[in-house]
């Protein structure tokens, strides 16, 4: 079987991790994959996240279309139709590559708009569609105007009527997308916790300092303005301790003088950084899953997660409740950091998390779901 799919090259997207530990453990077998890359910027460093495929089996394409650029594109629109057809030329690109490379499914990771345009190539040359949910994108766009909202929701809403399957990464997120974008039962769904992939590396946590940190990209849903506040609440009850933010490249105005910013890391930089760390904090307002808490956990370091993140589930399955949390309430919240900090996570609590998101049994459960989508089409 021949797998099309999106990818990215951001570390600390969770797309980028969930794509590779993917691939990774069918490297080699089927066909081979068809990786389309929709590039918004003019320049770009080559993709080392890559290269340990076989270029044999890892039909890269890159299309660049920074000349599009996405909001100016959206706030010029009347309607999805009419952004869809200033987005024809690249449709039609990608159209051109899955008819050369000719996949027998197409695999979508999230409701952006790269995967809604791959969604249309497809679905023009009947090619089945499976959805990853990776961040519900009406959820994620609250704070835009309403014009620009209205047309990111409808973009979302789209893929009902063009994947066949859904793979969603927790019940959290299967009841968001049901109650509040499909508006209706979803049929074809299936609740797959996203893989974690445990590193060849002795990774070994002993951090019984005061270090905290939380890591992700700077946007408004993740909530780290949170984290700030914390941060100064511990500083205000003379809890001393050391601070760290992992981000990209964005203006921060509001972050704190005291907080340590680093920039992007690679995947084995940051396992580095987990198993340094004495609990890595996740205050996002809502998260389908939350891959960053779950690298952290299955390597030993405590975490705490807001309870409105799909991991959230993992963690009470492993019987890790008290790293789940509302952040309503700073001082509740400041307490449960104090306590957690350094806190020794049982082995058989680590074993328990690592089996659940074994990348053999996930990717395998997602194989199964591809197989049926290319048989029922």
């Amino acid at each position: 079987m021949k797998i099309a799919t999106n990818v990215t090259r951001e570390y600390l997207g969770g797309i980028t991790r969930s794509n590779i530990n993917f691939m990774d453990s069918i490297h080699g077998k089927y066909e081979n994959i068809v990786a389309i890359e929709l590039n918004s910027k003019r320049y770009i460093q080559g993709p080392r996240v890559f290269h340990h495929f076989s270029p044999d089996w890892f039909h890269h394409h890159i299309v660049n279309i920074h000349d599009i650029q996405l909001l100016k594109s959206v706030n010029s629109s009347k309607n999805i139709k009419d952004l869809e057809k200033k987005y024809r030329p690249v449709i039609n690109i990608i159209k051109d590559i899955l008819k050369k490379d000719r996949p027998d499914v197409m695999f979508l990771n999230g409701t952006y708009y790269i995967p809604w345009l791959m969604s249309i190539a497809a679905h023009e040359l009947k090619i089945p569609i499976v959805l990853r949910y990776a961040g519900v994108y009406s959820r994620e766009t609250a704070n835009f105007k309403p014009k620009a909202r209205k047309i990111f929701s409808e973009i979302e809403k789209s893929f009902q009527k063009r994947a066949s399957h859904f793979i969603f990464p927790s019940r959290i997120c299967l009841d968001v997308v049901e109650k509040e974008v499909a508006k209706k039962e979803i049929k074809n769904t299936f609740v797959i916790p996203n893989s974690f992939s445990i590193p060849d590396q002795n990774f070994v946590f002993n951090s019984v300092e005061r270090r905290i940190a939380a890591v992700g990209r700077w946007d408004k849903i993740k909530n780290f303005e949170k984290f700030f506040e914390i941060h100064k609440l511990l500083n205000k009850q003379g809890w001393k301790h050391e601070s760290s933010f992992v981000t990209g490249d964005a203006k921060i105005k509001s972050m704190p003088k005291t907080i340590n910013r680093f920039a992007s890391m690679t995947h084995g930089e940051l396992l580095e950084f987990y198993s340094s760390q004495g609990l890595i904090i996740c205050p996002s307002i809502f998260e389908t899953f939350g891959n960053v808490a779950m690298e952290a956990v299955c390597m030993g370091v405590p975490v705490l997660v807001s309870d409105t993140m799909g991991c959230s589930e993992i963690l009470k399955i492993a019987g890790l409740d008290s790293m789940v949390i509302s952040f309503d309430d700073p001082q509740k919240v400041a307490e449960r950091v104090k306590k957690l900090c350094g806190q020794q996570i049982l082995p058989k609590q680590i074993n328990n998390l690592r089996k659940i998101l074994s990348p053999k049994t996930i990717n395998a459960e997602i194989m199964s779901v591809l197989r049926d989508a290319v048989v029922k089409y």
